[in-house]
């Protein structure tokens, strides 16, 4: 008890100022960025048969990609025409994950094959990696930059401390 009252004796009064924080913020711009997403639909068959057989009734205008996951689609994406969001790199199983990062909007691709089974994808949208502005994420860097000034501030603490208080080592 009697450390952590010292260690908040320490730090209770160090703040980080507005013109702090965005000093912060310009030495860590790469720690502020938004990174790569996508949006994608996808039509998940049990076989790469009935992938290709579905495949080419899109690519022939015979079926439109949001009716053929309605009708044929075992994910429960089907409801949304096979609708899957946005999402970031690493949220969907790696095979999936790196055919989709790969794909140009608009494109059809597949069959994917990954543990759940045969998808037919459609990339529907794609963001690139892009820098935060300093307004948008404020809280998050003055909590940064108070988190390092007190750590700081607690090393020199305990640094004083070795120098007046020496300890021999047996």
């Amino acid at each position: 008890m009697l450390a952590n009252f010292n260690v908040q004796k320490v730090i209770e009064n160090i703040t980080v100022t507005d013109d702090e924080a965005q000093t912060f913020f310009n030495e860590n711009k790469d720690q502020f960025q938004k990174g790569e997403a996508v949006s994608a639909s996808h039509i998940l068959v049990d076989s790469e048969d009935k992938a290709n057989e579905i495949k080419e009734k899109i690519e022939s205008g015979e079926i439109g990609f949001e009716d053929a996951a309605r009708q044929h689609s075992t994910c429960p994406s089907s409801q949304n025409g096979g609708a899957l969001g946005e999402f970031t790199r690493g949220q969907m199983v790696p095979e999936f994950d790196q055919a989709v990062f790969s794909m140009d909007v608009g494109e059809l691709r597949g069959p994917v094959k990954t543990q759940f089974g045969y998808h037919l994808i459609k990339l529907t949208g794609k963001t690139g990696p892009e820098k935060l502005k300093f307004s948008d994420v404020k809280d998050q860097v003055k909590n940064m930059a108070l988190t390092e000034k007190r750590q700081k501030a607690l090393n020199s603490k305990i640094n004083q401390l070795k120098i007046l208080y020496p300890v021999d080592k047996m």
